[in-house]
């Protein structure tokens, strides 16, 4: 009798989430693009031949120039500089492939390619590049971004598992070519383009939002600041921790300011953190529906925090400061929201508030005498003010 083999399943990517069709490949497409956008390292999971290096080396026809470097194929030299005895000093002098990227005039791609071939003597060497754009003595220029495709270790040619603070230094997406769109672009020619954006004009606007967010949600939260996975695979993937989680807001910013779908965003997040922090943060941030800031600062005393939630009014209160410290023109009327939230019974949230308030306190500013109800928590902070 003949043994079948079981029944095949859709095979799953890497951090869990399957990609079905043309809809889901162009989100990935559109994610990559926007950590290309903010200068995040981005890497690509997939298995061997599913375009994963043709995607990012069609950049060129847009005029962005690629350097493709297979990393295994390098030295650790080649990434932290050859010392070379220079006018009696030792200086570290960059590589080839580096000094390209800063003579080209226009933006640019530095691409590792089969990162997972790297051995952790490469992958340590990689670390200053990849969030400092130094190479040796060489400063690369803010055209450059970073970008890498991996294989998974088990399929990968000698492949390695990412160490934990390499991991951390990526955004990390799910990679699959699906045949709908394989089908379609063989026969006519035409792949789907990687997007790139310049930053808008209210993008910081935007990254302020998104970082009130992370932070109030750290607050409410605060075992997931840092939570390295315990297995050395899972160490390898997203996982939070501070780096990771201002990745998190510097992408969303964009998203938000390109009116990205929401599944783009999802990809994001996950790609920095992981799929599980991913999910409670924007499930937390989503239901919060919180209230206009300038509206907020334009009548503090209209009743905003009461009967709210403490992580609500945190959150709030936090868009407030951050922006007082943009203008400090708003600086009293976000001191006066901190005393109402105090009056509405909720002087703990405020807490944090009228500390960092009270740290860019602009010198002629004047305090109301209702901010001594913080008086025992400022006196143990060492930001006491005289008495108003």
């Amino acid at each position: 009798m003949l043994k079948r083999d079981p029944p095949t399943r859709p095979r799953r990517a890497r951090g869990g989430a399957m990609i079905r069709g043309r809809a889901e490949y162009e989100n990935v497409l559109q994610a990559m693009g926007i950590c290309l956008s903010c200068r995040i390292p981005a890497l690509l999971w997939g298995d061997p031949g599913q375009g994963k290096t043709a995607v990012v080396e069609s950049a060129r026809a847009s005029g962005w120039h690629v350097e493709t470097l297979i990393i295994s194929h390098y030295e650790p030299s080649d990434f932290v500089g050859l010392p070379m005895l220079i006018d009696g000093k030792v200086e570290l002098a960059p590589p080839a492939w580096a000094v390209r990227l800063r003579d080209h005039d226009g933006p640019a791609i530095a691409f590792f390619d089969e990162f997972s071939t790297a051995s952790p003597a490469l992958q340590a060497a990689a670390l200053r590049p990849l969030t400092h754009y130094q190479v040796g003595s060489l400063q690369l220029p803010r055209t450059v971004s970073f970008l890498a495709a991996a294989n998974p270790a088990d399929v990968a040619a000698a492949g390695w598992e990412l160490a934990a603070p390499t991991a951390s230094r990526f955004v990390h997406l799910d990679w699959e070519l699906p045949l709908e769109v394989f089908a379609e672009s063989l026969v006519t020619g035409v792949w789907p383009a990687m997007p790139v954006y310049e930053l808008p004009t209210d993008y910081a606007e935007h990254l302020g939002r998104q970082r009130v967010l992370v932070s109030g949600f750290l607050r409410a939260r605060s075992a997931l600041l840092t939570s390295i996975p315990s297995t050395a695979l899972d160490r390898g993937k997203a996982f939070p921790n501070p780096r990771t989680w201002d990745y998190a807001a510097r992408l969303l910013a964009l998203a938000a300011a390109i009116d990205a779908p929401e599944a783009v965003s999802r990809l994001l997040v996950a790609g920095c953190i992981g799929d599980a922090a991913a999910n409670e943060y924007l499930a937390w941030a989503s239901a919060l529906d919180l209230p206009d800031t300038d509206a907020v600062l334009a009548d503090p005393r209209a009743g905003w925090f009461a009967d709210q939630r403490p992580d609500r009014v945190y959150v709030t209160l936090q868009g407030v400061v951050a922006r007082a410290a943009g203008d400090p023109a708003h600086w009293a009327a976000a001191i006066d929201a901190c005393c109402a939230a105090a009056s509405e019974n909720a002087v703990d949230p405020a807490v944090p508030a009228i500390r960092g308030l009270l740290r860019i306190r602009p010198a002629d500013a004047t305090l109301p005498p209702d901010i001594m109800v913080f008086a025992p928590v400022l006196s143990l902070a060492g930001l006491l003010p005289d008495r108003p």
